[in-house]
């Protein structure tokens, strides 16, 4: 397994940067939040400051640094407005080229070759947004989700809408390879969620229906009926009504950095995954209402009070798995030549970590 340097070491995030990162396609948000012209999603992570952006009849994506002073020209994660620099007022047009008036500006800039944004690839799979900024990699994005391509195409058939309008940043002071180790296994979840996940009878039963395809990854852990999820699901009716039913907490991973959880397909979460430094990653989260069919006017408020709950119970379980994975980071610098062990529940990270190994020369 990889040694506890390999999540502490700066050197080795650059590399994970440029080799995992940015050198094939990535997510960076829903289209849901690019439904308007001029709607747009920005993205940082490493050297790498981008957004994409709705110009009317399509999606770009440019770096996100102004050609004149290096100011952000979008400087909010998501949003709308036209390519305008705060700094000096620098407007761009949607091919990204900067719309100077002044000859000597226009000039100076031709003289360092800076005469557009650079603009990068994307991808559309169904709801999610994909971009990748490696020009040498010709690799298209449905070649890279390989089997996945499909299933994310078939999963967002049965989406509804966002339910949290503004985005949740959630702060990690952990290396983000813990991050993803953390959701490839529910081992852990009879212990850190008994207040959580314990109650609608998750983690007592063996993962089902697990696919793997190049580093991406999707497994059922099946829901024991307990007396409280019983009793609710009597009582929310709606609960049998969703396009999207499974008695399970379904949970994907898409390589490198998008998580999606369905809770019995009564709620989605949608997680973006963005490191900063070797010690700290940011975890961005959107949650989903899925589609119902025929729901009554009471249980459509009903289904209203459990969309509000349902995010706090989820943003909670984060939360307790943030305290865990903190607390492991710092002792990971204690025993910096030591390593995991991993048993055979955990054989979603065996895959995971083969995966990066194979690009990673780790210490």
């Amino acid at each position: 397994m990889i040694k506890n340097i390999n999540y502490t070491d700066n050197c080795i995030l650059d590399e994970e940067f440029k080799e995992i990162f940015h050198s094939g396609w990535f997510y960076v948000g829903l289209t849901d939040k690019l439904t308007q012209k001029n709607d747009y999603i920005t993205y940082k992570c490493g050297n790498v400051s981008i957004f994409v952006q709705n110009f009317g009849d399509s999606l770009k994506c440019f770096s996100n640094i102004c050609l004149h002073r290096f100011n952000s020209i979008h400087l909010e994660n998501e949003g709308n407005g036209h390519l305008i620099c705060s700094y000096h007022n620098w407007v761009y047009d949607e091919d990204g080229k900067p719309m100077v008036r002044s000859a000597c500006l226009q000039e100076e800039l031709e003289k360092c070759e800076r005469r557009k944004l650079e603009e990068y690839e994307v991808e559309v799979c169904g709801r999610f947004v994909f971009v990748k900024i490696n020009k040498d990699n010709t690799t298209t994005l449905e070649n890279q989700l390989g089997s996945f391509y499909d299933r994310l195409l078939q999963l967002s058939l049965n989406f509804d809408r966002i339910i949290n309008d503004d985005i949740v940043i959630m702060d990690h002071k952990a290396n983000w390879k813990l991050l993803v180790e953390n959701v490839l296994e529910c081992y852990h979840c009879s212990s850190v969620h008994k207040e959580t996940l314990v109650p609608i009878g998750i983690g007592a039963k063996k993962p089902e229906n697990h696919l793997y395809d190049n580093g991406n990854d999707k497994i059922d852990y099946p829901m024991r009926i307990t007396a409280s999820q019983k009793e609710r699901e009597e009582k929310l009716t709606f609960f049998n009504k969703t396009l999207y039913s499974h008695k399970s907490l379904q949970h994907w991973y898409i390589f490198p950095n998008l998580f999606i959880t369905s809770t019995a397909g009564n709620l989605f979460y949608i997680g973006k995954l963005t490191p900063r430094k070797g010690n700290f990653t940011q975890l961005h989260a959107q949650f989903m209402m899925p589609k119902y069919t025929d729901l009554s006017k009471k249980e459509e408020m009903l289904l209203k009070a459990y969309a509000t709950t349902s995010i706090d119970s989820s943003k909670k379980v984060i939360f307790e798995d943030r305290e865990i994975l903190e607390t492991i980071q710092t002792n990971l610098y204690i025993v910096p030549e030591e390593a995991q062990i991993f048993g055979e529940e955990e054989f979603r990270i065996q895959a995971f970590h083969e995966k990066i190994k194979n690009i990673i020369n780790y210490k």
